[in-house]
Order: structure tokens, then C-alpha cells, then sequence
């Protein structure tokens, strides 16, 4: 899924509401991080997970394919739309797209945790 797919999704979703698409990337970005940071680190091709995703630049990364493959995906836009429902205050919607959103995000640890081996786990002690 491409960052403009997810605008696009999120938009038709939430159309009551006055979603900008910075507000969208910027959600886009932290759940990135938070996989980045939580999921990938420690699994082959953490560091260079690392250094490609979760920093998205509205202008120039549109069509970029994102980190999170079908049938996960889904994750931004629940992401997303629990954001949203939290800053216009709609606390069922948000607790609902909660949900979603954690459900698809342990799926989807579960499977980068079968299919990603970890890797030697340093320790530095000062």
C-alpha cells in the first residue's frame, strides 16, 4: 500500500471530518516509528528498516510503498482514523478504530516475528 492509498482511504473514511493530508503522513510516520522501533529492531534488516521508513515527506513520497504488507495494511488507515476520532473527541469511534488498530498491529508483529529471525542482541554496560 502507497502513502497516496492511505490519504485516499483515510479521506473517504473520515469524510465528515476536515482531515489535512500533513495531519495523515504525520500519523503515517508514528506508526511507522513505533514498528520501526518495536517490531523490526533486533530482526534481520532492522537497520536498514531503520534508515528507509517512517520518515515520510508529504511533497516528494506519495507513491512510496510502505513498510506493512497486505494483508496487514490496514493498520495505517486504523491508525489513522483512531487519531482523528481522538482529536474530534468521538470516544466510541475512537475506542472501536482502537481496537482495529491493535489487533492488525499484533498480527502483524506475529508474522515479522516467524518470518524475521533475530539478531545477536549486544548489551553495553558502561
Amino acid at each position: 500500500m502507497t502513502i497516496e492509498q492511505v490519504i485516499d482511504n483515510v479521506k473517504r473514511l473520515k469524510r465528515d471530518y476536515a482531515v489535512s493530508d500533513e495531519q495523515i503522513i504525520a500519523d503515517i510516520n508514528k506508526v511507522e516509528m513505533y514498528i520501526v522501533l518495536n517490531v523490526a529492531a533486533n530482526r534481520e534488516g532492522g537497520n536498514e528498516i531503520a534508515r528507509e521508513y517512517g520518515k515520510y515527506d508529504l511533497q516528494t513520497d506519495r507513491g512510496k510503498e510502505l513498510l506493512v504488507p497486505a494483508p496487514y495494511d490496514g493498520i495505517y488507515e486504523a491508525f489513522c482514523a483512531s487519531m482523528i476520532d481522538l482529536q474530534y473527541e468521538d470516544s466510541e469511534r475512537y475506542v472501536n478504530d482502537s481496537i482495529v488498530y491493535k489487533d492488525l498491529l499484533n498480527d502483524f508483529t506475529s508474522y515479522w516475528y516467524r518470518t524475521h529471525r533475530q539478531t545477536r542482541y549486544n548489551r553495553y554496560y558502561m
